[in-house]
């Protein structure tokens, strides 16, 4: 999941042939930065857990990708599946970000419902959310922008 930082400002097309099994997506949808999802992976493998990628580009340049866990599980039991696919991931981006940025409204100890890093390159999101029943992961990944107080 995080090699693929290293796609952040390509062009389509040079994202395109570093995934060989990215499609255009069907429906695309815009994001409020007016970033276009145009290319999807349908099935990515990180930590054991399978998702579908979706990349959205920006003045055609790679500005962010969105992994959403595919077929969380449902009913009883997903709360705790779930759980337990949040801890491989967050445990994976500690050892590779190191400690995420502080969080509120998180009980010492407890799981957040979300968790962020800053890097040089790249912010990265992990979030939690859904319904009891029926959760739902997804991690955001995206070209880090800094701008100056004058542009604020």
């Amino acid at each position: 999941m995080l090699e693929n930082t290293a796609l952040l400002g390509m062009s389509p097309e040079q994202v395109a042939a570093a995934l060989p099994g990215a499609q255009p997506v069907r429906s695309p949808r815009r994001l409020p930065s007016g970033a276009l999802g145009s290319l999807r992976v349908p099935d990515a493998l990180c930590e054991g857990a399978h998702f579908e990628q979706t990349l959205f580009f920006a003045h055609q340049k790679l500005a962010q990708m969105d992994f959403v866990l595919l077929n969380p599980a449902s009913g009883p039991g997903a709360e705790e599946a779930l759980a337990k696919a949040q801890a491989a991931l967050l445990q994976s981006l500690r050892a590779k970000l190191g400690p995420e940025l502080a969080g509120f409204g998180a009980a010492p100890g407890a799981v957040a419902d979300s968790a962020s890093w800053a890097g040089a390159d790249a912010d990265v999101m992990l979030f939690r959310s859904g319904r009891p029943g029926h959760p739902s992961l997804r991690v955001v990944i995206r070209q880090r922008q800094l701008v100056d107080a004058g542009e604020l």
